[in-house]
């Protein structure tokens, strides 16, 4: 028989002894690791807390301001709903106290909609205050530059309706050069363009005019009643 062969005890008493050693070093581990997060505890513990608590803190501050700034929509929404009721109705003048409370509203986007409806009435009703209140929206900073934009062409346009003769005929320059030269070409391109072509008519240019008009009239995607209103203005200038 083999030497080597059969059960050798020296193995057995080698695993229960390595198994003793390795129970004894993980349990030294373990203890180094308790011991570790004690002291992370006491060191960075409050620290922890503090954090955790502020984005609990957080989450929460954020979900109330969720729920608070849809009510405060569906609010100013109703009010809209309100004021187009007396428009549509032909009661300017609760329309216009309505719009001015909306003016103010906290929400810059419905403040400005607020502004430009006000401006729109009292435009339609031939008040030059309306110049006013399209002015002070381009000038506004805290309005989105799409919204500025669009205020300085209802500005010129209302401008070339509502001014008398001495005063466009001082501002028509200022008006063409910064229509070419801010507007045209921007977010309100056609519109800015239609607008352009006025302040050509009102200061006598028909030439400039009708290059404005003929640029516009081939433009893809102009609206059918600009291209409507474009072509009848080529059409009056060339008779």
């Amino acid at each position: 028989m083999n030497g080597n062969s059969g059960h050798n005890p020296w193995n057995n008493f080698n695993q229960r002894n390595q198994s003793k050693s390795d129970h004894f070093i993980d349990s030294i581990e373990e203890e180094i690791r308790d011991e570790n997060l004690q002291k992370m505890w006491k060191r960075y513990g409050k620290l922890i807390v503090y954090t955790v608590s502020a984005l609990l803190i957080g989450v929460i501050v954020y979900n109330m301001w969720q729920r608070q700034d849809l009510a405060d929509r569906e609010a100013i929404s109703s009010r809209f709903i309100q004021v187009q009721g007396a428009i549509m109705a032909g009661d300017a003048t609760t329309a216009l106290a309505q719009l001015k409370g909306l003016t103010t509203a906290s929400k810059k986007d419905y403040a400005t909609l607020a502004r430009f409806e006000y401006a729109a009435i009292l435009r339609d009703k031939e008040q030059p205050d309306a110049l006013a209140e399209y002015k002070a929206i381009y000038e506004d900073k805290e309005v989105t530059p799409v919204m500025r934009e669009l205020a300085y062409i209802f500005y010129v346009s209302s401008a070339i309706d509502l001014m008398d003769a001495k005063e466009i005929s001082r501002n028509i320059d200022a008006f063409i050069e910064e229509l070419k030269k801010n507007y045209v070409g921007k977010s309100w391109d056609l519109l800015a363009k239609e607008t352009l072509a006025f302040c050509y008519i009102k200061k006598g240019d028909k030439k400039m005019a009708t290059e404005v008009l003929e640029t516009l009239a081939k433009t893809t995607g102009i609206p059918e009643g600009m291209l409507e209103r474009t072509q009848t203005l080529l059409q009056t200038i060339g008779e």
